[in-house]
């Protein structure tokens, strides 16, 4: 019979790090996928992964106010080192979600820029003043020519 190496129960700490943990991760897909969506220009792309964001943010939230409220225990002195490496993981975790946010920050800061150039052109082109009104109402032609450059 092969001998087995008794594993500790899981605590409510435990349970409560990895489902941060997993919390994290998840959050760390959204912003990868809430990139592309900048990237794209997919503004209903970006309105969704906005909310799930928002929702999820909440509920990493509520878990870090459980682990703050829980009683502190003698084993938090001297961790196991799975429970340890876990640990190193979470804020590892943490660390790379607040690069991917920041960068996110600033794709979406050049995003706006770029879009502002852009409206900032349309508006000056004459072709653009007689397709939409200043309060940016569609005007019909009253010449249907197309004009080519060139």
């Amino acid at each position: 019979m092969v001998p087995t190496v008794q594993q500790p129960l899981p605590t409510e700490s435990d349970t409560l790090l990895r489902r941060m943990l997993d919390k994290i991760v998840a959050f760390q897909a959204l912003l990868m996928e809430e990139q592309e969506a900048i990237r794209s220009l997919s503004f209903g792309q970006f309105t969704t992964v906005t909310l799930h964001k928002s929702q999820l943010l909440d509920e990493i939230r509520n878990l870090e106010q459980q682990r703050r409220t829980m009683p502190s225990s003698p084993r938090a002195q001297k961790l196991p080192p799975a429970l340890q490496q876990q640990e190193t993981d979470l804020v590892v975790a943490i660390g790379q979600t607040d690069r991917l946010n920041r960068l996110n920050g600033a794709l979406i800061g050049q995003s706006l820029e770029f879009l502002e150039g852009t409206l900032r052109l349309w508006q000056r082109s004459p072709e653009s003043a007689a397709l939409y009104s200043s309060n940016g109402a569609h005007v019909q032609e009253t010449t249907h020519r197309v004009r080519t450059t060139g």
